[in-house]
């Protein structure tokens, strides 16, 4: 299939949070298909946070945070696995990095992601038409440098910009990259069990428990063990504090069974809870609510040599798979879908498109390979001012068009005021 029409033929391969993003960058001066290889919009997993690198970004392209139900962060606290509180930290992110650190429910920021993709121009108050949004659509090769998809029914789609947002296990990501090694993101060496719980049950319960307190700002509640096991809790609430959203860490040799990388393999909760077992009691009694736990092995990608070759780019997880201990992963693919802006300049043609791919390369891959190795860093934390020490790095982006800037000058991309 050859697809017509003005501006350059893009195929994204995955609906995701990057690809569905890029879609929203790109509709407006190309021909953007989304190959999307589930049979709809259902999203598994639980909440996910954007941090204000990523909402600046969103804050430009009529991301709606109302539709999403998302709450804008001014605490965090961290407890040791003792119960003392070691940190109590409210913060105005606005004031100190331009935008707010907001929380919500990965499947509504999805959907909000794939409207932006796909709505109406008009309706959307912006140029170009709607990105097409193909489920059941299945990519089972790719011709990186012609730029040609093939899918399992037979088809071949002709593209000028081939896209790659097919997540952890990314089809593509070997053939960008020409070596096996990189083709599986690796075990970690951890698991997180997750789970969200109702309001009206955590209230229950715990009638006062303030990090479900609509009066205030959205709180983030961690709880560590600080010692070799590296075990953690964190909570916070979304979709407008109707959900508490849990994830716990542990080591999978702490584990009875073997894990998945999976978002739907189902938890125990009494390995849960037995995990934890020497945690706060306060915390354990949340615990002990959870229903439908999922049990999810962490990987991670080691900074890949390129992200682009030929007509074919890598973005998200297929590019630059992060454990969450830094909670950037969300926002990276943010950052590299606002990078498409490089096509949004002038007359972009097929001719232009390795040039451009070079240059989003440049800024785009150092970026996110460092956040990479920060959330690596993370994992062996053993103080709050451990936990927040890569976050003023993590949170200060200047955008694709002056990041590019800075690297052709010769500058540090990440500068701080």
């Amino acid at each position: 299939m050859t697809m017509e029409g003005s501006g350059l033929r893009v195929v994204i391969i995955g609906g995701g949070l990057a690809g569905a993003l890029a879609g929203r960058i790109l509709r407006e001066h190309h021909m953007v298909t989304i190959l999307e290889r589930s049979s709809d919009a259902y999203e598994v997993g639980a909440a996910i946070n954007v941090g204000p690198n990523g909402a600046r970004i969103l804050s430009t392209l009529g991301f709606d945070k109302t539709k999403v139900g998302c709450l804008e962060v001014g605490l965090t606290r961290t407890w040791n696995k003792e119960g003392k509180l070691l940190q109590e930290d409210p913060k105005d992110f606005i004031k100190e990095y331009g935008a707010p650190w907001l929380f919500q429910h990965r499947a509504d920021l999805r959907k909000e992601f794939l409207r932006l993709a796909t709505e109406d121009s008009q309706a959307l108050g912006v140029d170009g038409k709607p990105a097409i949004l193909r489920y059941n659509t299945k990519v089972v090769d790719v011709n990186v440098d012609d730029g040609v998809v093939f899918l399992d029914s037979g088809e071949k789609i002709e593209a000028d910009l081939v896209i790659a947002a097919d997540g952890i296990k990314s089809l593509v990501r070997p053939l960008v990259v020409g070596d096996q090694a990189f083709s599986t993101a690796r075990p970690s060496g951890l698991s997180a069990f997750r789970f969200t719980l109702p309001r009206e049950e955590v209230l229950a319960v715990f009638p006062e428990l303030p990090v479900l307190d609509r009066s205030n700002p959205a709180t983030l509640e961690m709880v560590f063990s600080f010692d070799p096991s590296d075990r953690s809790g964190v909570m916070y609430p979304c979709r407008n504090f109707e959900l508490l959203n849990l994830v716990c860490i542990v080591p999978d040799s702490r584990l009875k069974t073997a894990t998945t990388e999976s978002w739907t393999a189902s938890g125990d909760q009494d390995e849960l809870l037995e995990c934890f077992s020497d945690f706060p009691k306060w915390f354990l009694d949340i615990l002990a609510l959870g229903k439908n736990i999922k049990l999810w092995q962490l990987r991670d990608q080691d900074p890949l040599p390129s992200y682009v070759k030929g007509r074919t780019v890598l973005i998200g997880d297929a590019a630059h798979a992060m454990t969450p201990h830094q909670g950037q992963g969300g926002t990276q693919a943010v950052e590299d879908a606002e990078a498409f802006r490089l096509f949004n300049t002038g007359d972009v043609l097929r001719d232009d498109v390795a040039r451009i791919l070079k240059d989003f390369d440049s800024v785009r891959r150092p970026r996110a390979s460092q956040i990479q190795n920060n959330t690596r860093k993370a994992v062996n934390k053993r103080s709050p001012e451990e936990v927040y020490s890569f976050s003023k790095y993590n949170w200060t982006y200047p955008g694709v068009v002056e990041g590019l800037r800075r690297v052709k000058a010769g500058e540090d991309l990440i500068q701080f005021q």
